[in-house]
């Protein structure tokens, strides 16, 4: 580092910005075996400060450092080269690089506007001075100009220039500051220099300098906060100070940030060799926490179409905490988001999905925590749902185990009661579905005994499920005795099997058989529940008989608007839900139904595609995180793609 005073000041506020971020740090492969420091870029191409030869034959070395003076370079692969910017004036080489002490540069975007630093007087005592100059279109650098902050009698160097805001940044020891560098600032539009003004908060009475704004922050290298260990690199935003923490000081001199990108950038320390030499790093932000996306898209086991209004929840199987509760959209699909993971960390989660008329599914699935890229996870396991349908056998759906009795008993074993609890909770989840319990014995003792035996076994696990269901009546009874057999074993006559007990045991069971649906699974739709008024397609909203159905705010089915219209729905619920425009506190609360679920909209009905949008990320923003957008044709339900053609959006 140039500048050798060590003065300490009470740091204004510690801690790392990249904490969330593993710094990778690698040599670069155009360092030499002398100083090198400051990398700036022009345009496209990168530019390096090097003390790795002399600047002028007759010129010695820096009495000091013993080194030769700094010279830019520009960078081509691993390997440095002369800075061979062209001058329009007098068609040689633009004389950034003097026979002393030559600094960083700085450019613009377009890389025609360039500041830099040198020296152009006759001896190493000469004061370091800020010139600029503008490219034209053939390529060539105007004759610089001397910015109006140049003196003989201090330096003035590091120039960074914010195009964004249209700020020159520049170091300089000139008096009224607060210690030996300070950091400094003037408007500049392109021609004219505003008053300059030291930079509030980043100066101290040490060495302040290398500014450079980035992403609206202001990066700087100082040695007089409450450093690491020599010069730190530091950045304030929102007038707060931080340093930039181990992962990119060191006890020696770090300084000189410059950024590629967010993620990645170059510095400069002599950590490598104990202070004896600068040397250019290039930076990585490794993400040690991402943000994980997954995709869930349900769809129909039987016809492969995607199911909307599927309740689903996930659930993270460790824990159990619940981390997505919600609804498939008219896609079949939904988004969740899991925040700040560590970096390959691996999820186990539990996603649950139901919907009348399909088979409730539970799914465990793993998820690696590798990067933000959006995982689907249809591609790690089945979330498709099989419809329900008459004469279903439940034991198969919910692999249920086989419900066995003890010889000549008809008592619940608890192995069975394990089984039963089942069957309980898919009936509870399916609130309108009837099925009947088949109890059947082995062939050992007289049928009629066996017939009764059996009837007394499905009364037995009948009043079981009874007990813990909504409407009980739902779930009937029989027993068929040995009249329908798993395994051929007679035991009556003249032909007589040798079966095995365990085989007996196959035949003294129990089975759960669908019987009735009672929901819609894709072809009639249900019949309203007393007290509603449906249209004869079934789907529009509709009207109250009932005065405690009477809080909805409804557009009445005769003044529905024609033509298309779009809406943006917030829910779907199983059961209609009382008092609505006290849940969603709002007056304008639409409701339809469909597909035997409840839909509720809210904020009326939209003309244009865009004004749904519109409202729909207002719902999102307002709490409602899956609030999608529906359309009608005069008051029937179609898709947002026929609702585009018919509306030529």
């Amino acid at each position: 580092m140039r500048f050798v005073l060590t003065t300490i000041l009470v740091f204004l506020a510690a801690g790392s910005i990249f904490g969330q971020y593993d710094v990778q740090l690698t040599p670069a492969c155009f360092n030499t075996s002398f100083d090198d420091f400051g990398t700036r870029k022009i345009g496209d191409k990168l530019y390096v400060l090097s003390a790795s030869k002399d600047p002028c034959e007759d010129i010695m070395m820096d009495p000091y450092t013993k080194k030769p003076y700094s010279d830019l370079y520009e960078v081509d692969g691993c390997k440095t080269k002369d800075a061979k910017l062209m001058s329009a004036e007098t068609k040689g080489l633009l004389n950034v690089n003097s026979c002393y002490f030559d600094g960083p540069i700085s450019s613009n975007a377009a890389g025609n506007l360039l500041f830099f630093t040198n020296n152009f007087g006759s001896n190493e005592y000469e004061k370091l001075t800020i010139h600029y100059s503008t490219k034209n279109d053939k390529g060539e650098w105007s004759k610089p100009i001397p910015v109006p902050f140049n003196n003989d009698n201090f330096n003035v160097t590091h120039p960074f220039y914010d195009e964004k805001n249209k700020v020159l940044y520049f170091a300089s020891d000139m008096p009224g500051g607060l210690g030996g560098m300070d950091i400094y600032r003037a408007n500049f539009d392109g021609k004219k220099f505003g008053d300059k003004e030291l930079v509030r908060y980043v100066n101290s009475k040490g060495h302040d300098c290398f500014p450079l704004m980035f992403d609206n922050k202001l990066y700087f290298t100082s040695n007089a906060f409450t450093t690491i260990g020599g010069y730190d690199l530091f950045v304030m935003e929102n007038f707060e100070v931080k340093n930039m923490g181990e992962k990119f000081n060191s006890k020696y001199d770090d300084l000189a940030i410059m950024f590629n990108d967010k993620k990645s950038g170059y510095i400069t320390s002599n950590r490598a060799n104990n202070g004896v030499t600068d040397d250019i790093y290039e930076f990585k932000l490794i993400d040690l926490f991402v943000d994980v996306q997954l995709a869930y898209v349900v769809k129909d086991k039987n016809s492969g179409e995607a199911i909307a209004d599927v309740s689903v929840k996930v659930v993270d199987d460790s824990t159990g905490l619940i981390l997505f509760q919600g609804t498939t959209d008219e896609l079949g699909s939904f988004l969740q988001t899991l925040d700040s993971i560590p970096l390959n960390a691996v999820r186990k989660l539990k996603i649950s999905m139901e919907k009348d008329g399909y088979v409730s599914k539970d799914v465990e699935f793993s998820i690696t925590a590798k990067d933000t890229n959006k995982i689907n996870v249809a591609d790690l396991v089945d979330l498709n749902l099989e419809p329900l349908s008459i004469d279903m056998i439940i034991n198969e759906l919910l692999g249920l185990k086989s419900i066995y009795y003890d010889f000549d008993k008809a008592d619940l074993r608890q192995d069975a009661i394990i089984e039963l609890d089942k069957v309980v909770s898919f009936m509870n989840k399916h609130a309108k579905i009837e099925i009947e319990l088949g109890s059947h014995t082995d062939c050992r003792g007289p049928k009629i005994y066996n017939l009764d035996l059996s009837n007394r076994r499905a009364l037995s696990a009948a009043n079981y499920i009874k007990a813990r269901i909504s409407n009980p009546d739902r779930i009937s009874y029989k027993g068929y005795g040995e009249t329908m057999m798993k395994v051929d074993c007679p035991c009556e006559g003249r032909v007589r099997s040798k079966c095995s007990e365990e085989e007996n045991q196959l035949n003294r069971r129990t089975e759960f058989t669908i019987k009735s649906l009672n929901i819609s699974t894709g072809g009639k739709n249900v019949k309203p529940k007393v007290g509603v008024a449906l249209p004869s397609e079934g789907n529009r909203n509709f009207t109250f008989n009932a005065d405690d159905q009477a809080d909805f705010r409804i557009t009445p089915i005769e003044t529905e608007p024609n033509g298309v219209i779009f809406r943006v729905q917030v829910e779907s619920s199983i059961a209609q839900i009382p008092n609505a425009t006290v849940k969603y506190k709002t007056q304008d609360v639409y409701e339809y139904q469909q597909d035997n679920a409840f839909k509720y909209c809210l904020g009326g009905a939209f003309k244009t595609l865009k004004e749904a949008v519109a409202f729909q990320d207002k719902m999102r923003q307002n709490g409602y995180a899956q609030a999608f957008v529906i359309a009608f044709d005069n008051g029937k339900r179609i898709t947002i793609e026929q609702a585009k053609k018919l509306t030529k959006e």
